[in-house]
C-alpha cells in the first residue's frame, strides 16, 4: 500500500471536503439564497468567538524574548558551540 506524505494527505482531505460540500449544495432542495442565509446564521457564533479570541490574544502581555533570556548569561559563542555538540 502506497504511503502518502502529510501535504498530500492534507490536500486529499481538503479536496474531499470541498467536493462533498459542492455536491451537497448542488443537490440541496433549498435555493441558493436560503443556503447562504443558513450558512450566515450558523457561522455567526463561530465568527464572534474567533474575534473575541483574537482580542484576548492582542490584550495579553507576552514577554519580550530578548529581555526574558537576557539573564541566562549565554554568549553568542556559547550558543553556536552548543549546537555543534
Amino acid at each position: 500500500m502506497k504511503r502518502f506524505s502529510t501535504p498530500q494527505l492534507i490536500a486529499a482531505v481538503i479536496g474531499a471536503f470541498a467536493g462533498g460540500l459542492a455536491f451537497s449544495w448542488l443537490s440541496s432542495p433549498s435555493s441558493g439564497a436560503e443556503n447562504r442565509k443558513w450558512i450566515s446564521e450558523s457561522t455567526s457564533g463561530i465568527k464572534s468567538k474567533v474575534k473575541e479570541s483574537g482580542r484576548e490574544l492582542k490584550s495579553r502581555n507576552f514577554p519580550d524574548l530578548y529581555e526574558a533570556t537576557e539573564e541566562l548569561g549565554l554568549t553568542d559563542e556559547d550558543v553556536i558551540t552548543g549546537m555543534r555538540d
